[in-house]
């Protein structure tokens, strides 16, 4: 038996999604215009569904009447208002959408401005529709009458199964957003409507849908890096949803390798021996002084390492590229090991700083140490998180499991610059003992991690910085009654993360000196017959149980707390430097600049919970 459009309205007749992308933007008047809609052939339950872009086939009374702009189809999370719309010759429905200035709004406006979320996704009602065709065994429909309600921003397809940019393309029982967020929307679509199909039938649908499988697990492996797990996944007869999994699994595997072996991902080939001699000095002589041809000489290696990590990170630049290999490598001392006071070779370090540049700064960062940092990244990159679960439901005798898919959204992280930059002195500068060499790297590194450590608390996300932790819409979050906490409120930080079912053993608290100083001297209990409690900072630095981090980076009156291994560091490439010879000259000071560009993101806000102290 033929699906009819009776069986089309009463299962997706209020729920039907498409997407297309963001196209013009006026930062001024806050607004964007996008084509919202196309006559694109896509896969549906009952067949391939094509939306008519006849002049009459469309309903535009919603989306002229100040239709919703929302967040994943969220009725919840209204951002802005659809101003107008319109249905062009090109058989293509566009419009113009105004964002609000709510915190969510202005977020999500600064990601559509910044390229990080393109597509565009519309819900629509169909009315009437037409079996125009029969090809190889599927049903082709024509959507002869159709009515957009709403327009939504979104990440990525809720079921990746049915083609990237294309939204929430399954039944409204097993999708997270119910659009109206309206419960009779449910109560339409509990039953499924019986078709009595022929074993030919059952063929044709058995071999698309092997298809669809391959099809989706392929573009899954493809989107996220893994085509060989994805291939093993095709060939095995894995399920779309248990690859979904594996790929989370191997993503997140590939996250938490060490940090080293991260960016030897992108080293140009030194050896041990070249990374070890490649001297910042040297550099920062030749690019002081480009007339000055022995420095120049005395760099050609530096400079020849700097052409091959600039080509490596895909991208040229006017600025020195240190490579990754030198920055993951021992800085040593000169110390071959024949005889005491030997300076003669490179093999043996002694405690001469002999640690890495990127090493050096995690030291001075508190983030870096405690968050997952993924270094050596050449382009942006796109990671799968898990944003809803299967589920299980109760049954009646012979009855049916309602099908539910795990759902999979996406972190996205792009390359922000920033800059520090250090002065040395132009007596050191001429130094070549491994002494000066390190004071150099150290105090760049130094200048570079505390600008890089500000942003993962307090980043803005707009103004070309990251998005700090304290920023991120919803962050659990505790106010204090006082400028610092009670051993109380410390406690209600913990249970919002608990509530949240994202609380770890290995979480721990930061805050500043002053919170350090407040918790030492300050009972966790008031009555007296308690007080055997103890301060609020117990024996082996930690706080309520967990490990306590004290860093000025913290504004007084603040205290986060999370599992900061939900952190994202992301870094790009190698480090830039460029020197400057002008702005302390009277000094006979240098100015070494060093950019670095970098990123963060959380795997899930509800790992983190920020404390604050009353608003002044």
């Amino acid at each position: 038996m033929k699906t009819t459009i009776e069986q089309i309205r009463a299962r997706d007749g209020a729920r039907a999604f498409r997407s297309a992308e963001v196209a013009a933007i006026n930062e001024s008047k806050r607004t964007v215009e996008l084509a919202f809609s196309s006559e694109a052939e896509v896969r549906r339950w009952y067949g391939i569904e094509i939306l008519s872009h006849d002049p009459a086939a469309v309903v535009l009374a919603r989306l002229n009447d100040g239709a919703p702009l929302l967040l994943q189809h969220d009725c919840d999370d209204q951002i802005g208002v659809v101003e107008s719309v319109s249905i062009d010759a090109d058989r293509r429905g566009r419009a113009v959408v105004r964002f609000g200035k709510s915190a969510l709004a202005e977020e999500i406006f600064q990601d559509v401005k910044d390229g990080i979320r393109k597509h565009v996704s519309v819900g629509y009602i169909v009315h009437d529709a037409k079996l125009t065709e029969e090809r190889e065994g599927e049903d082709v429909w024509t959507i002869t009458s159709w009515e957009p309600f709403e327009i939504s921003i979104v990440a990525v397809p809720a079921d990746i199964s049915v083609g990237v940019g294309r939204q929430l393309e399954i039944p409204q029982e097993e999708s997270r957003h119910a659009p109206l967020n309206n419960p009779e929307n449910f109560k339409e679509t509990k039953m499924e409507p019986k078709i009595e199909n022929t074993p030919a039938d059952n063929s044709v649908k058995a071999t698309e849908t092997e298809r669809s499988r391959v099809r989706s697990i392929m573009e899954m492996g493809e989107k996220f890096g893994a085509p060989e797990l994805a291939s093993d996944a095709a060939k095995e007869g894995t399920s779309v949803s248990d690859f979904q999994r594996q790929l989370l699994d191997h993503v997140n595997g590939k996250i938490q390798r060490p940090l080293s072996e991260q960016m030897r991902d992108a080293d140009v080939g030194l050896t041990d021996k070249e990374a070890r001699s490649f001297s910042f000095l040297k550099v920062i002589r030749a690019l002081t002084d480009p007339t000055d041809r022995r420095a120049a000489e005395a760099a050609a290696f530096e400079f020849e390492a700097s052409r091959a990590a600039a080509s490596k990170m895909g991208k040229e630049s006017d600025k020195f590229v240190i490579p990754t290999d030198v920055l993951t490598r021992a800085l040593n001392s000169g110390t071959s090991g024949a005889a005491a006071g030997d300076t003669g070779g490179y093999g043996i370090a002694t405690v001469l700083q002999a640690e890495s540049f990127v090493d050096i700064l995690r030291n001075k960062a508190k983030l870096m140490q405690l968050g997952t940092v993924m270094g050596g990244l050449v382009s942006n990159i796109d990671i799968p998180k898990q944003v809803a679960a299967a589920q299980g439901y109760w049954l009646g005798e012979d009855a049916d499991a309602t099908e539910s898919n795990l759902e999979l959204g996406q972190i996205s992280l792009t390359p922000k610059t920033v800059a520090a930059f250090s002065e040395i002195t132009r007596k050191l500068m001429v130094q070549s003992s491994l002494d000066a060499e390190a004071l150099v790297r150290t105090d760049l590194a130094k200048a570079l991690a505390l600008t890089i450590d500000r942003a993962g608390y307090y980043g803005t996300g707009s103004d070309h910085q990251p998005l700090g932790i304290a920023n991120h819409t919803g962050i659990n979050a505790v106010a204090f009654a006082g400028v610092q906490p009670t051993y109380a409120e410390l406690v209600g930080m913990e249970t919002q993360i608990a509530l949240d079912n994202a609380d770890v053993d290995s979480m721990a608290y930061i805050g500043n000196a002053a919170f350090r100083g407040h918790a030492k001297t300050s009972l966790k209990f008031s009555d007296a017959a308690i007080a055997q409690g103890g301060t609020i900072w117990e024996p082996g630095n930690t706080v309520n149980g967990y490990r306590a981090e004290i860093t000025n980076q913290v504004a007084n009156g603040d205290v986060f707390m999370g599992n900061f291994a939900d952190l994202l560091v992301a870094m790009w490439g190698g480090l830039q430097l460029m020197v400057d010879p002008y702005s302390n000259s009277k000094k006979g000071r240098l100015r070494v600049v060093v950019f670095q560009d970098v990123d963060f993101a959380l795997r899930r806000t509800q790992s983190f919970c920020v404390g604050r102290k009353p608003a002044a």
